[in-house]
């Protein structure tokens, strides 16, 4: 790679995207589709548009602090590999120092949005997904156990519970359901591109499974975790949250991921073009997965009567809890008029 030198000077445009590059947008991008999505599966419809885009802006911004501070650390092993050559602590647009100034700076931006115009557990759990990823993931896993990107994946599925929490208050089955979901997506996503950037990955010393366990084992592992992320999405379709239109999405954008990971599984070109085709899948299957979500939380078509009771049960509990919040927001703005019983109103004569 050609030395950058120390007296180069970067246009206005250039610093401003580096910036922007420090915080992986092709990443947030699904983070913030995921975190949407879930938000509209927690209020079986379109909740407060105010409540979306501050939950959304909170999340992105926790969320790039923690690629920056990512970035800054592995700028050592980016300078190696040649997808991450181009990033801007390696071509020297940004200092290390620059980028945790701006990593410190948009992250509490970041958790105040989620704290006052959310709430604390929204707030909590972006601070536990940036410690996740940054503590757990790219100072410890990464570059030290093959199964790094098996329990470094929970880091990417802690926006859906965001966004959860910022609606409901709340973190449900179904919130840790979806959690799930992309827990258990991440393994045969990243290990689809790991299986043709395994020599890259070998040069850094970074210890991904193919590297170590071989090509073989990384596709077994592939097949296993595909087949429990089949059962979770089919769990999550049975909770009484979900309906047909999410069940039949899941089942078949499941079954089109299951074949990709197979034709994976029995390819033996050294370029591994299959590898490459189920990446690229795994994304759009994450995508449409969620989208099939959003649908079917505005027009959910039950399975069963049982679904059905169990939804306007869920229903009425969240009437209920808003009630129970509009009523503490009614004392705590005035505590010199009583706050009236549920279901009644002051008559004319009680007047």
């Amino acid at each position: 790679m050609k030395a950058v030198s120390a007296s180069q000077e970067w246009t206005l445009g250039e610093t401003a995207r580096a910036y922007n590059d420090l915080t992986k947008p092709g990443i947030i991008r699904l983070l913030v589709l995921t975190t949407v999505c879930t938000m509209l599966v927690a209020e079986k419809g379109v909740p407060d548009a105010w409540l979306m885009f501050w939950t959304v802006l909170g999340t992105a911004l926790v969320s790039g602090s923690a690629n920056a501070i990512n970035m800054v650390w592995d700028k050592d092993i980016d300078a190696i590999m040649n997808r991450t050559a181009h990033r801007p602590l390696v071509t020297g647009v940004l200092t290390s120092a620059q980028a945790l100034v701006f990593a410190a700076v948009i992250g509490a931006l970041g958790v105040l949005i989620l704290t006052f115009q959310a709430n604390a557990l929204a707030a909590l759990m972006g601070i536990a997904g940036h410690a996740f990823y940054v503590l757990i993931y790219t100072m410890w896993l990464k570059r030290s156990t093959p199964q790094n990107i098996v329990i470094g994946g929970a880091a990417g599925a802690f926006p859906p519970l965001i966004g959860w929490a910022a609606v409901t208050g709340d973190l449900s089955v179904t919130a840790w359901l979806i959690f799930a979901v992309i827990f258990l997506w991440t393994p045969p996503h990243f290990w689809a591109l790991a299986l043709y950037k395994d020599i890259e990955y070998g040069k850094a010393g970074i210890p991904m499974m193919p590297v170590v366990k071989g090509r073989r084992t990384t596709k077994f592992q592939m097949l296993l975790y595909m087949a429990l992320l089949l059962g979770c999405t089919v769990i999550l379709a049975v909770t009484g949250l979900m309906g047909l239109i999410y069940f039949a999405a899941a089942i078949l954008l499941g079954a089109i991921f299951t074949y990709f990971c197979i034709k994976t599984a029995f390819d033996d070109d050294p370029e591994q073009p299959w590898a490459k085709k189920t990446f690229a899948y795994s994304i759009i299957y994450l995508a449409l997965l969620f989208g099939a979500m959003s649908l079917d939380s505005v027009h959910t078509l039950h399975m069963t009567e049982q679904n059905y009771l169990l939804s306007i049960e869920n229903e009425a509990h969240k009437l209920r809890s808003r009630q129970t919040q509009e009523e503490l927001q009614y004392i705590h703005n005035d505590t010199s008029v009583p706050v009236q019983p549920a279901g009644t109103r002051i008559t004319d004569e009680a007047q």
